[in-house]
């Protein structure tokens, strides 16, 4: 699955809007009063919709409404964009607030939420602050005068902050706010609100920001363990000096969320973290093995999942792993990958037919319409003798003949070839009377890979 939640974190929020800190409150939805909001947000009254935002915000602080207090604090800096200075660093600023009061799943929610946007206004402004050093003017609590390696201790801190009540969360299931809740299609792969917020820290953590700074003693991805199957790869010990290594502490939630899944009845939160993992550690990794091992570990996945929908993804996987290989191939030089592609192609082919609709599925058809689509280049030396035949360059894929239709230039074609994008150059060239037309047969190479050949073009007249 390419690298995605199942829903963004703001969803999430919205989606968990029914949860409280203490279950002996009752929640309140304030739905009459949202329907208010989003009146005035829909005739693009931002102002009018912020009053009564921050009317929900202080009946839900009063009420202790939590999650109604989230959604409003969410709200107010939205609809502050536009017209507030230094909104994001505000809204930041507001929302660290709320934390001291907060515990549970609604605290890992708002440094997850806080985590994101301090990540989000790092990337707005990193061009300004790159070749910052500390300074007397450094201001912890003003993120104006903050360095690179300020935004990612900080954004760091805040992720294995949302995922340090680890129990609690991976016993949040998602399927108590189904009636709320964006499902979309690939819910099961994020059964509890520790997947969530895990994966949404995956999304910094894997990330190659910081290796613009990285420290000589920076951590690598250099152990073959990082590609062992999944019951062994959870043991392993990866150790570094590097205390702000995202590498490393990508690995370490991956090792929590594969144990996490490991035995598990259904075992699509398993395979889908399992291989996002692979994925990862085989872009990471300086091993001059890596290549091999990826290919044994999604290899393997395939093979031991065979059966379920789920596993389609990691067939997937190993069809394009081949495709890879396929591009290698030189005709003239290293021949070694040549039938990699079609290869490729049997088991996109299956995947194609099955019944179930999967990611799998769905990324097989495209790799396997990429694959059995046809190409031609043509081209032909810029002078040639009256009376002699010429020699044409012919490149091609997936095409077993080709026809050819000669036309005389004449200066209202001349013309038209100066937009040849356009579709009024065709039809003209569609309509001019052909001198000679033939069809040339190629080579049927049955490789799925672009060959090129020359093709005789018999001699013409001057003119």
């Amino acid at each position: 699955m390419k690298r995605s939640s199942l829903v963004t974190l703001f969803a999430a929020l919205f989606s968990l809007i029914a949860m409280n800190s203490n279950s002996q409150i009752p929640i309140k939805n304030y739905d009459p009063a949202w329907k208010k909001v989003e009146g005035f947000v829909n005739k693009n009254l931002p102002a009018s919709a912020l009053t009564e935002v921050k009317k929900i915000y202080e009946l839900a602080k009063k009420e202790k409404q939590e999650a109604q207090v989230i959604k409003a604090l969410i709200y107010m800096t939205s609809l502050q964009e536009e017209t507030r200075e230094n909104n994001t660093i505000l809204s930041i600023a507001e929302i660290e607030k709320e934390i001291p009061g907060t515990t549970g799943a609604t605290k890992a929610l708002l440094n997850s939420l806080i985590a994101t946007k301090y990540w989000n206004y790092y990337q707005q402004v990193r061009w300004q602050i790159y070749n910052r050093t500390q300074t007397a003017d450094f201001k912890k609590e003003d993120i104006a005068t903050w360095t690179a390696e300020d935004f990612h201790k900080k954004t760091t801190e805040l992720y294995l902050n949302s995922l340090a009540d680890k129990k609690l969360l991976q016993q949040t299931s998602l399927d108590r706010y189904n009636a709320i809740i964006m499902k979309g299609n690939m819910r099961h792969l994020r059964p509890t609100l520790y997947d969530l917020l895990a994966f949404q820290a995956l999304e910094y953590f894997e990330n190659d920001e910081r290796d613009v700074n990285k420290p000589a003693y920076a951590f690598e991805i250099n152990q073959a363990s990082a590609f062992d199957p999944a019951a062994d790869f959870i043991h392993r010990k990866f150790q570094t000096s590097d205390s702000l290594s995202v590498q490393h502490k990508a690995l370490l939630i991956y090792q929590d969320l594969i144990a996490f899944h490991l035995n598990d009845k259904k075992h699509d939160a398993l395979i889908d973290a399992d291989l996002q993992r692979y994925q990862f550690v085989r872009s990471k990794s300086t091993h001059p093995d890596k290549d091999e091992y990826y290919f044994n570990g999604i290899n393997h996945i395939a093979h031991q999942y065979e059966n379920l929908p789920a596993a389609s993804q990691a067939w997937y996987l190993v069809a394009q792993y081949y495709n890879e290989q396929g591009n290698q191939y030189k005709p003239f030089a290293d021949t070694t990958y040549r039938f990699q592609k079609v290869k490729a192609k049997e088991i996109l082919q299956k995947l194609v037919a099955q019944k179930d609709s999967s990611e799998g599925k769905v990324n097989a058809t495209n790799l396997l319409a990429e694959l059995n689509r046809s190409s031609l280049q043509f081209n032909i030396e810029q002078v040639n003798l009256p009376g002699k035949p010429l020699r044409s360059l012919i490149e091609y894929r997936n095409l077993n003949n080709i026809y050819f239709r000669l036309v005389k230039q004449t200066p209202a074609l001349k013309v038209a070839s100066e937009k040849s994008y356009e579709d009024s150059y065709w039809k003209a060239i569609l309509a001019a009377a052909s001198i000679r037309s033939w069809k040339q047969a190629l080579p049927d190479t049955k490789d799925l890979q672009q060959h090129s050949t020359e093709v005789k073009v018999d001699a013409l007249a001057s003119g």
